[in-house]
């Protein structure tokens, strides 16, 4: 049996030396790391050396799915007979080991004698490593039911839960207990929050008046789905509250009351905006107010999705005044009917000359429009979002039309399902895409233009 010839770092030679060097670097080593998206990848790395280790560390605690990597960080515990318990003593973690132990506060008392000094170092140390945590409870698990429980008799030396957490993405699911238990988790670094599909309207008051009173919280994105009538008084004092920090605004079920709005354009760094408007604009004219406001208070906007949820028909007039808005490198709108017409995009391109991403995805938009549309926006624009129009029986001259400007590196479109269509979109990209655009369409298009087309174009399915 022969043995592995391991060579010695000595006989290495030098350039295969200083490769390995390099991976004694930390800023190689950094962005190294921020390709491993897997957690067991990056616990992997941090088993590799020394230098690797606190690295590895700082990346895989970064982001967080949840808050049991937390609690367990306070002792070893395991699931006996319906609730948790740690080695020596119960712990408090459902309302009937509650009722078994008499009292909350025996309970509690219980749980508190079995953390030592070490475990709340511990804890200490890698809660400052947590930038960003989601929340994916479905209630199999400790939960941030129990962080609350661990809040209340953590030391005077451990003002916050997350000292430098920056993001926190919150989504009730329907067997949660709630939100309440949120507002431990913020902390004055917190730059980012989004809650979504809540169904407590006393939990998310809470959440929203401590988002108005902590000291020197100074938020930059603030996103939610509920409708906005229930809460409208206190997310104004959150608007009005973080008027010169906040940046991105979304809401989804938005409705443009007059102090809401006056709040929402009062923000003077907002550049994000999405919103899916809700009941109140039903018609061009109110769309057209609408914009009207903005424009003239928001001059610095660069992106801005809107989602009009009704039946009626849209057009350009909705969104004219928007054209004011010179900055803008972003703009979609989405409603179930939007009609465009090509002299509509040619004053798009006119005033928007950095637009990088164009999306109306309920247009219909005839399929050698394409080619004029991203004429109008040439140079700058990147990506375009449409629903493509297929007439019946085209067959157009496809040499007197435009290539699509080099700049377009990617088309999403929705088209007719019918394969008589398949041939004329096909041809078409063919014959006017750059080689770097990638062309993202149904899978049955995909698959299609994939046989007939080979390698000329880059194409990515989706199923729609």
């Amino acid at each position: 049996m022969s043995s592995l010839n391991v060579p010695s770092i000595g006989s290495m030679n030098p350039p295969i030396l200083r490769r390995l060097e390099a991976l004694e670097v930390g800023e190689i080593l950094d962005a190294i790391m921020l390709f491993l998206d897997e957690y067991r990848d990056l616990f992997a790395a941090s088993l590799v050396c020394k230098t690797w280790t606190p690295i590895a560390l700082d990346h895989l605690w970064r982001t967080l799915n949840s808050v049991d990597p937390l609690c367990r960080l306070l002792g070893p515990m395991q699931y006996l007979d319906g609730f948790w318990v740690s080695t020596n003593r119960l712990f408090p973690f459902s309302q009937a080991l509650i009722e078994r132990t008499r009292t909350a506060t025996a309970c509690l008392q219980r749980f508190t004698d079995t953390i030592l000094g070490a475990d709340w170092t511990r804890f200490e140390f890698y809660s400052q490593k947590v930038r960003r945590i989601d929340n994916d409870f479905d209630g199999g698990e400790l939960g941030h039911g129990t962080l609350t429980q661990v809040l209340n008799i953590r030391p005077p030396s451990i003002p916050y839960i997350l000292p430098r957490v920056t993001e926190i993405n919150w989504t009730e699911q329907e067997t949660a207990r709630g939100i309440l238990d949120l507002t431990p988790l913020f902390s004055p670094t917190l730059k980012s929050f989004a809650l979504t599909n809540t169904s407590n309207p006393i939990d998310v008051g809470v959440v929203l008046r401590h988002l108005v009173f902590l000291p020197g919280l100074k938020l930059e994105g603030f996103h939610a789905r509920w409708e906005s009538r229930q809460f409208e008084g206190p997310l104004c004092d959150v608007l009005d509250r973080h008027r010169d920090s906040l940046k991105s605004f979304s809401h989804h079920s938005f409705e443009p009351e007059e102090r809401l709005l006056n709040s929402l354009t009062q923000l003077v760094n907002l550049t994000n905006l999405e919103l899916e408007l809700y009941r109140t604009l039903r018609t061009d004219e109110d769309c057209n107010n609408f914009s009207d406001v903005l424009a003239s208070r928001c001059p610095g906007l660069k992106k801005i999705r809107f989602r009009f949820p009704f039946q009626g028909i849209f057009t350009f007039y909705a969104i004219q005044p928007l054209m004011r808005i010179k900055r803008l490198r972003e703009i979609s709108m989405k409603a179930r009917h939007l009609d465009l017409k090509v002299e509509d995009f040619r004053e798009m391109g006119d005033a928007w000359r950095s637009l990088v991403a164009l999306g109306f995805p309920n247009s219909l938009i005839p399929l050698p429009w394409l080619a004029t549309i991203t004429e109008h926006f040439s140079p700058t624009l990147e990506y375009i979002n449409m629903w493509i129009q297929v007439p019946d029986g085209l067959n157009p001259d496809y040499t007197t039309l435009t290539p699509l400007t080099p700049s377009l590196k990617r088309i999403s479109f929705i088209e007719s399902a019918e394969p008589e269509t398949f041939d004329a979109v096909g041809s078409f990209f063919c014959k006017l895409a750059a080689s770097n655009t990638v062309v993202e369409c149904s899978e049955g298009m995909g698959q299609y233009l994939r046989m007939v087309t080979g390698n000329s174009v880059k194409w990515e399915t989706r199923g729609w």
